[in-house]
């Protein structure tokens, strides 16, 4: 689905259809011709004893399938909150605390390796910046040098047919929001929107049967939407743009500006831009997790933390907007109330949690 201006950000779902983005082995930087041939005479098999399409893909197959679809992450010219690495997060300066220790954090290992595993139902541990100021700022802006992509393969979704490609990025710090409210474009809202930690990511569905690109989901705050391969911005040969919103981070296939709120003219902006801030996920990219496969993928110690990655929220979001809402009249202040609640909403108080503690993780795209 692509959104209009004005409208909200939501989940919603396509249909297969019979297009789809495949192989051009004739543009610059598709998949070489012998290895084109060894795909599909995998996938299809030879025509007298054709292989079922719910085959799954090998490991190596899927990582040539990555690497000729792999997104560019197009960040906003004027981000300031930019991806790195987690070893970079961890290395300079994060910090793990516990619930009745507040006053003894831990400095993460590189690796997460001395982050507790496993389920946190208590909330008895979180992520945190350096604690001093100066390390705090330098942190919270990220490391888009060290940015790297973290790939989950998924095979065998939808009765065996496709083959899911998660393509997850880490943000130290998510920004906080701004809104539109009629003819005020953009109003700053304070803090509201903030927190530490900003997991994001987009998926591909692959068709076994032949290798095709079907579709692909991106990622939006608490949501998402599916976009067929037809409606990718390509930037070279089967490659797209992933586009990540100011400040906070959710993905689109497109550039524009689109309200999320109540409408009218009323709501919280995303506005996707492309610039030279850019990633490219086929050029620094670790496989985190292969499901199904006899030879396991070992896994970073980090992708078993459960736990926040950010603290519980440190300020009240309608305190943020009391400049703000003083000056506005009737239903202005009603519009603005409804943008306060749907950031409550939409971010929540706790501090968010990693990829593997997500439902998609596990389970199908909303």
């Amino acid at each position: 689905m692509i959104m209009s201006k004005d409208s909200f950000l939501c989940s919603s779902s396509s249909s297969s259809t019979e297009g789809g983005l495949g192989f051009n082995p004739t543009k610059k930087g598709a998949l070489p011709m012998l290895l084109l041939i060894h795909v599909l005479l995998l996938l299809r098999g030879a025509a007298s004893d054709p292989l079922p399409i719910n085959t799954p893909l090998t490991r190596a197959q899927m990582e040539d399938l990555f690497r000729a679809y792999a997104p560019y992450v197009y960040l906003h010219p004027d981000e300031e909150y930019l991806p790195s690495s987690v070893d970079w997060f961890f290395s300079n300066g994060a910090l793990l605390y516990k619930q009745g220790e507040e006053s003894q954090p831990v400095r993460i290992e590189p690796d997460g390796a001395n982050l507790p595993k496993g389920g946190d139902p208590d909330g008895s541990y979180w992520i945190d910046l350096p604690a001093d100021k100066d390390s705090r700022d330098r942190v919270s802006h990220g490391d888009i040098a060290s940015a790297e992509a973290y790939v989950h393969f998924k095979p065998g979704v939808e009765n065996g047919t496709f083959t899911d490609i998660q393509v997850w990025m880490f943000y130290p710090f998510n920004g906080h929001v701004t809104a539109k409210i009629v003819f005020i474009k953009r109003v700053s809202l304070g803090r509201a929107g903030e927190h530490v930690s900003d997991w994001e990511h987009v998926t591909l569905r692959v068709r076994n049967v032949d290798g095709v690109l079907d579709r692909v989901y991106f990622s939006q705050h608490s949501g998402g939407k599916w976009v067929d391969a037809s409606q990718l911005q390509i930037e070279s040969a089967n490659r797209f743009a992933w586009y990540s919103s100011r400040n906070g981070h959710a993905g689109n296939n497109e550039e524009g500006m689109y309200l999320q709120g109540p409408g009218n003219g009323v709501g919280i902006r995303n506005d996707w831009a492309k610039s030279n801030k850019v990633v490219d996920t086929a050029a620094r990219f670790v496989v985190v997790a292969s499901e199904g496969e006899g030879e396991a993928v070992v896994e970073p110690p980090w992708l078993s933390y459960e736990s926040k990655w950010g603290p519980t929220k440190q300020y009240d979001t309608a305190a943020e907007v009391k400049g703000v809402r003083m000056f506005l009249l009737g239903k202005l202040k009603e519009a603005l109330d409804k943008c306060v609640k749907m950031i409550d909403e939409v971010y929540g108080t706790d501090g968010p949690t990693g990829p593997k503690a997500k439902n998609n993780w596990s389970g199908d795209e909303a």
